[in-house]
């Protein structure tokens, strides 16, 4: 009960819980639920205080469950149910008769007069709804549960007296969860009483809702409603019976809108099902008629059949009756459904999805290797199709697949044998390419990768059915006897997939040989015994001879032991072009020669050194590399996804024996500066021929399946492509005036502005040439030099079509050319041809930036960059390569790059190269003998010219963050640089900008404690070096008083560093602290900001100094201290009298930028 107030003078209402129910009757859901919300935040906030607002709220909160329209029903309803739920269990929680009590005040219906009769009819369905919706809210939020019998009878009255017509299910909704609330004596004594005069009627006057109340006074309370009741109203003892399924089936599917699909006994009978173990049996004797029933005027079939089963399968635990849901009526109506997916509305197929989806979860959770089988013989088989997947976009197959284990995965795949070589008619030819392509797939499941015999029989058969004439895919016909060989237009597809079946990579060379051989080994018993007229497409004899050739190869004995590696490898490619005789004759033929000259030289002699450089600028004999990489080149052109697979397979067993020559081959595709189409044939550039190859070479692997029926279609196809080419180059030629015509307006307003501004007394006099001062002269060449440089940029063509096609061609190409680079860097690439490739790189950076169509070969510049940068093992051979050359590439870079033509991160690649030679000169030192060693110092050198030119110049070719990145490893030509920029940038010449940037790179050296602890005895003599240097640079700046904030900052911080230092290392001194201290504090002249005087707070307690705080330098600016951007200066004047307060400021500027930048 809500308490009553104590007497005295009565409290106001607070007007603010006026303002809430406006929300409640709005017809966004959102809204009434954050009004809902408000309210009931206001009501528990104090709430001892609010008893008439709690009083009102609670009258309105009733009477507006009877309102006129279902939106504001909703709001209060919500509101109602909330705010009985935040109370029910607090001494403000009204009880269940004083709410009914409200309810006959609030929705009486003699307070409710209408006008006529329809409208009072209509209020009295409104005032039920709104009783019974009171009776739900008391339900709901648990009040009912502690209910004496009076207030469960008076809930049951007023629900019982609700049911009336529209008003029936939601009653009955209410009932049912009451049932689940209340005990089996109440259920018994109390509810059941009261309900079955309702329900005690024949089954074909029951309704979903009252079903619904019986499976849950069943489920809930089981002996309460005795089978008597069953049988005398559903002619069966209980409510899941055989007998009763088809009258529960039609109940779910005799809807007249899908809005019914919503009820609750779809879940709540379902549930049941499935937990009681009976949802096969349902499915068979009471969904499967429907299902089969052409007939049904069943509206919603296939809808509510997808929600049926979408709620059967996410609530299944065991999975045995999956191959039964899967019945022969769903799956026709799926298949058929799936065929016109794209006809369905957005929602439907939503639906069909959300049911695949199911499916695919159900898949990890079946145990029973059986039950997945039979699963994916009903997916593939009629009636339903293994093209369903692809009729639905959905992998439903596929993923079943993935699941099965190794003997499974054996059947499934004999499961596709049979259905490829069925000779049932209705047995599509699509259907069987799909199921080629998937057993293709599913011989290198990861589950049968062992089965290397069961395998190649799979791959012969793709053989014999694609290249042979053969019926069963076991017995070779003759072609005398092929009519009843399998069809042509699923040789494509067999022959497509043995191809496929090729590109599956072996762990070993030696297995991969082995794989190959014996396929060409049966092969060759074909050829042998039956001749080239088994062949669907015979070999002439010159191709033949060319596989005799290759048998031989493949099948004589090794000479030389020693390169049995390569002769494997050589192998591998002549098996490989042997059968690429059946695909692509001439190519093979041409390939099999080549192959065959390579492998006599490399047995017949010991090859040359790897970097032999041609001898007095005659021509030698290309090294058989050089040869290979010529074929690789040639096959990686070709439109075949095999050949560029094996390639990537044998490529990194021969970059070993890669020379520069061979890699300057392969670069030579990724030129950009050389115009010439490397696809090109000859000099008249026939890339016809060649594009068409290579226009397809993105294509997915699963689309090689190759459809027979199209050679009309593609005349007709390209005939109106070449009709919709001379359109648009008509188009063109006109857009091409229209520009020209706006280009030539803007040049001639360009020329007549010139002009004017060059005479501006008039406009209609001529420009006197003679007339003219130089200054004006000056003034009409720059503006008409303007102007006819816009007119030479605007009259830049567009490319055509054909070009922009050869250009993607040859960028496909280029791509994979890429990827033999990748594959090279992967593998120990040699030393000294990763330094030419970095500079090969530098070279076309700039070419690639510069124009759009390049982007892709931009991208994989900079890919390779990285990788270059990321090598963790070299090839190196000392002979080959020596320190001496690094000197040289360092010079190269510096002068071609660093002082060339800027670029986009041009920065950022110097320091990655940088950092790169560096670790090519660590290695090589590594490799070399000791008495070599000396041969390597010119290389830091070098930096220590560059240094000096960064300390000096404005704009050097190193910035600081190159120097700040070698000072941060392990170098040891890094005590040069500091030794060298200690003396050189501490100078009092140096510009600010370069001390403070000398004070930072000296910082980065000391942090680098690593690198000094790898040589002490080196580090001590440099570091007392830089610690003398250190200490005439602060004497100067102690004569000077004259220092910037952040050069100040860097000093305090390196001393922070050399102090630290100095503490792990006891017996070393390297500065006299006292002087340094002393020399600091008089520094310390001018305002800091907080990061600087963090530091010099930091360093006054390492040496035990008194801080000098901001506040104490006033007097010391009153004394003559100029105070600037948070700078020091004394003012003094320069040589040529000018003031120097100015140019520091300047420098200042440059500090911060760099600074940032840095």
């Amino acid at each position: 009960m809500i308490p009553v107030a104590p007497q005295g003078k009565p409290a106001t209402m607070d007007k603010t819980v006026f303002r809430f129910f406006d929300k409640f009757t709005s017809a966004d859901e959102a809204t009434r639920v954050r009004g809902a919300c408000e309210l009931i935040a206001f009501l528990a906030s104090e709430p001892e205080k609010k008893e008439k607002e709690r009083a009102y709220a609670l009258k309105r909160l009733i009477r507006g469950v009877g309102s006129n329209t279902n939106a504001s029903r909703a709001g209060y309803f919500t509101a109602l149910v909330g705010y009985l739920e935040q109370v029910k269990d607090t001494e403000f929680c009204p009880g269940i008769m004083e709410l009914f009590g409200l309810v006959k005040s609030e929705l009486s219906d003699s307070d409710k007069d209408g006008d006529d009769d329809d409208k009072q009819a209509q209020l009295k369905v409104e005032l039920r709804i709104g009783k019974i919706s009171v009776c739900g809210a008391i339900i709901g939020t648990g009040l009912v549960e502690g209910a004496s019998d009076l207030e469960l009878q008076t809930v049951l009255k007023t629900l019982k007296k609700g049911m009336h017509k529209a008003a029936t299910p939601l009653a009955i909704m209410y009932l049912s969860e009451l049932v689940k609330r209340i005990d089996t004596k109440k259920f018994t004594s109390v509810l059941w009483p009261v309900v079955e005069p309702k329900l005690n009627v024949a089954k074909e006057e029951q309704t979903m809702d009252t079903i619904y109340f019986l499976l849950a006074a069943t489920s809930a309370h089981k002996k309460s409603v005795n089978k008597q009741f069953f049988q005398n109203n559903f002619g069966s003892p209980r409510m899941f019976h055989e007998s009763n399924y088809p009258y529960l089936a039609n109940l779910l599917w005799d809807i007249k809108s899908t809005v019914t699909i919503n009820h609750p006994l779809y879940d709540y009978l379902l549930e049941q099902l499935v937990e009681q173990d009976k949802v096969a049996s349902f499915w068979t004797h009471g969904v499967e008629p429907i299902l089969k029933d052409e007939g049904s005027e069943h509206k919603f079939k296939d809808i509510v059949a997808m929600r049926v089963l979408i709620t059967i399968l996410n609530r299944l635990k065991t999975f045995q009756s999956l191959p039964e849901l899967l019945s022969p009526g769903l799956l026709e109506m799926v298949l058929r459904k799936t065929k016109n997916f794209a006809q369905l509305s957005e929602d439907v197929r939503e639906l069909y999805q959300e049911a695949f989806e199911a499916l695919i979860q159900c898949y990890p959770k079946i145990s029973d290797e059986e039950c997945k089988l039979q699963v994916f013989e009903k997916l593939v088989s009629a009636p339903s199709s293994v093209l369903i997947e692809k009729y639905a976009s959905n992998k439903i197959i596929q993923n079943l697949l993935a699941t099965l284990s190794g003997e499974s995965v054996q059947k499934a795949a004999q499961i596709l044998k049979t259905l490829i070589l069925s000779d049932n008619e209705a047995v599509l030819n699509q259907e069987r390419i799909h199921a080629t392509q998937a057993l293709q797939k599913l011989l290198y499941n990861r589950h049968v990768l062992a089965e290397n015999d069961w395998r190649l029989g799979h791959i012969k058969l793709f053989l014999n059915m694609g290249v042979f004439y053969s019926a069963d895919g076991q017995k070779i016909l003759k072609s005398s006897k092929n009519q009843s060989a399998l069809s042509a237009e699923l040789v494509p597809t067999m022959k497509s997939s043995f191809f496929h079946c090729l590109e599956q990579r072996h762990s070993k060379l030696a297995d991969e040989k082995t794989f190959l051989l014996s396929i060409v080994e049966y092969v060759h018993e074909i050829l042998e015994g039956s001749g080239v007229k088994t062949l669907r497409v015979p070999l002439s004899d010159e191709h033949l001879q060319y596989w005799h050739r290759m048998y031989k190869i493949v099948n004589g004995k090794q000479k030389n032991q020693q390169n049995q590696k390569l002769a494997t490898v050589f192998h591998i490619l002549v098996l490989y072009m042997g059968l690429h005789l059946f695909s692509d004759p001439d190519l093979a033929a041409s390939s099999i020669a080549e192959l065959e000259s390579v492998m006599k030289r490399v047995q017949g002699k010991k090859a040359a050194s790897k970097l032999a450089i041609k001898q007095n600028g005659t021509a030698a004999e290309p090294e058989w590399i050089e040869v290979v990489v010529d074929l690789f080149l040639n096959l990686m052109s070709q439109n075949s996804h095999l050949l560029r697979r094996v390639i990537g397979h044998v490529f990194p067993h021969l970059s070993a024996e890669l020379t520069l020559t061979a890699f300057n081959q392969i670069l030579s595709v990724i030129n950009l500066k050389d115009k010439t189409n490397p696809l090109s044939v000859d000099e008249k550039g026939d890339d016809g021929a060649d594009d068409s190859k290579m226009e397809t070479d993105e294509e997915d692997d699963d689309t090689s399946g190759v459809e027979s029926d199209g050679g009309d279609s593609d005349g007709k196809s390209s005939d109106s492509e070449e009709d919709d080419d001379d359109d648009e180059e008509e188009e063109d030629e006109f857009s091409d005036d229209e520009d020209g015509e706006k280009v030539t307006d803007k040049m001639r307003l360009a020329i007549q502005q010139a002009l004017g501004g060059a005479n501006p007394e008039t406009d209609t006099e001529s420009v006197d040439l003679d007339d003219m001062n130089e200054e004006e002269g000056r003034k009409l060449d720059e503006a008409l030099a303007a102007a006819f440089k816009m007119f030479k940029q605007s009259k830049k063509t567009k490319p055509t079509k054909a070009e922009e096609r050869v250009e993607t061609t040859l960028t496909h190409f280029r791509m994979r050319v890429f990827d033999l680079i990748d594959i090279y860097l992967k593998n120990s690439p040699n030393i000294i041809i990763c330094l030419e490739l970095m500079l090969y790189i530098f070279e076309m950076l700039p070419v690639a930036i510069k124009e759009t169509k390049h982007k892709q070969i931009l991208d994989r510049y900079r890919q390779i960059f990285n990788n270059l940068t990321k090598i963790k093992q070299f090839n190196i051979d000392v002979k080959d390569v020596s320190a001496e050359q690094l000197p040289q590439i360092l010079t190269d870079l510096m002068e071609k790059v660093a002082k060339g033509s800027s670029f986009p991160d041009r920065n950022q690649y110097l320091l990655k190269a940088c950092q790169f030679i560096v670790i090519c000169s660590q290695l090589i030192e590594k490799d070399s003998k000791p008495a070599n060693n000396k041969k390597h110092a010119t290389i830091d050198q070098v930096f220590c010219k560059y240094l000096k030119e960064f300390i000096v110049d404005r704009n050097p070719p190193l910035t600081t963050n190159v120097f700040q990145t070698l000072f941060r490893m392990g170098w040891s030509g890094n005590w040069l640089l500091a030794k060298t920029l200690a003396a050189e940038g501490l100078k009092q010449e140096t510009r600010i900008v370069r001390r403070t940037q000398t004070l930072q790179l000296l910082k980065e050296l000391m942090k680098n404690r690593r690198f000094i602890a790898a040589d002490s005895q080196t580090a001590q003599k440099s570091l007392k070096t830089i610690a003398t240097n250190l200490a005439a640079y602060l004497e100067e700046r102690d004569k000077s008083a004259n220092i910037s904030q952040n050069e100040f900052s860097e000093l305090l911080q390196l001393l922070q560093e050399l102090k630290n230092f100095q503490q792990q290392n006891a017996g070393l001194e390297l500065v006299n602290w006292k002087r340094t201290g002393a020399q600091i504090q008089k520094l310390r002249r001018f305002n800091l900001n907080s990061q600087t005087m963090n530091h010099y707070m930091r360093l006054c307690r390492q040496l035990q100094l008194e801080p000098i705080k901001n506040s104490q330098d006033k007097q010391q600016q009153q004394n003559g201290t100029a105070k600037q951007n948070g700078v020091a200066k004394k003012k003094k004047k320069t040589d040529d009298g000018s003031d120097s307060s100015d140019e520091e400021e300047e420098e200042e500027e440059e500090v911060q930028e760099s600074t940032s930048n840095g």
